[in-house]
């Protein structure tokens, strides 16, 4: 297991190299100045050269790379060249309202794909199998933008409960800071329930055709029993393979839907940086990014020894 861990660790250092290359040459051929877009379109000629020359943006391309990647290699991820302040310091204050946003995201999903689903599952064929078909083709369907939207305009405009932008921390309040990510957390988590919800239908019923099953249910255990015991955890294994791609979805759903609530996090932090054509803020966000995507895809392959005994890493 530990050789297994060493070899995937070294092949993500190689790719988020990779992608640090793709975004900077993304950034690069976009159109537009980056000083010029600073400034604003009645600044000074002379004012933008003079800032391009600040930033050092009349470097050559490889140098302007070269000197990136050898301060991140020393923890220096590099200053907003829209607002000076340390690339480190931006992605610190906002990483907590995207990874809470995340992590609420995907409890909902389980939360409610996982009993669908198993439900489904051992009663296949029946109206309440139809009807969780329908249920995931229609979130699979519904894109992120249009629930949040839909959620915005009950909630909050018309029934008054929850409020439609803002965010609280959950230090400062705890109740208040689930209301300000109620809405946010459930426009992603339901659209990714439905796919979910099928996968654990589909490894339920598979599941519960093998023969460790059937010896179980001749041996006059219970339904109930045999499912939870003896078939959940190995319908869970499909489970988090679904659930380490959804998990990486869940990233893209973040940047919009913390656009449409206005929630200080990552994702409007990324919108800004494209806009601005801000290297250094949009390389450490793409960096962060695929970092976490990685280790996702990490701990899945880890989790499926510990579902599975039977499987092993050399």
């Amino acid at each position: 297991m530990k050789a297994f861990i060493v070899r995937r660790l070294l092949a993500t250092v190689v790719v988020l190299w990779v992608v640090s290359v793709l975004t900077f040459i993304a950034l690069n051929v976009l159109p537009g100045d980056v000083a010029a877009a600073i400034m604003g379109p009645q600044a000074d000629p002379t004012a933008v050269e003079a800032l391009r020359e600040r930033l050092g943006l009349n470097d050559s391309l490889l140098k302007q790379y070269a000197d990136w990647i050898t301060g991140v290699f020393q923890g220096d991820l590099g200053f907003s060249q829209r607002t000076g302040d340390e690339v480190r310091d931006l992605i610190g204050g906002r990483i907590e309202v995207t990874v809470e946003l995340g992590i609420l995201s995907i409890l909902i999903a389980l939360i409610i794909a996982i009993p669908l689903g198993m439900i489904a599952g051992s009663r296949p064929g029946t109206v309440f199998d139809y009807g969780l078909t329908f249920f995931a083709v229609l979130g699979v369907s519904i894109p992120v933008f249009w629930l949040a939207i839909l959620f915005v305009l009950l909630f909050a405009v018309e029934l008054g409960w929850l409020r439609a932008i803002g965010f609280t921390s959950f230090t400062d309040d705890p109740i208040a800071n689930l209301k300000s990510m109620a809405m946010p957390s459930a426009a992603i988590g339901l659209t990714l329930t439905g796919n979910l919800a099928r996968q654990v239908r589909a490894s339920m019923v598979e599941v519960l055709r093998q023969d460790y099953v059937r010896t179980a249910q001749a041996k006059g255990l219970t339904p109930r029993i045999v499912i939870t015991r003896h078939a959940f955890r190995n319908a869970l294994i499909p489970l988090v393979t679904v659930l380490g791609l959804q998990a990486s979805l869940a990233v893209g759903g973040a940047i919009i839907v913390e656009t449409i609530f206005q929630l200080p996090g990552m994702g409007k932090l990324v919108i800004d940086s494209i806009f601005f054509q801000e290297v250094p803020t949009a390389q450490a966000l793409t960096l962060l990014i695929a970092a976490g995507v990685a280790l996702i895809s990490l701990l899945v392959d880890i989790s499926y020894a510990f579902l599975d005994p039977r499987i092993r890493y050399t």
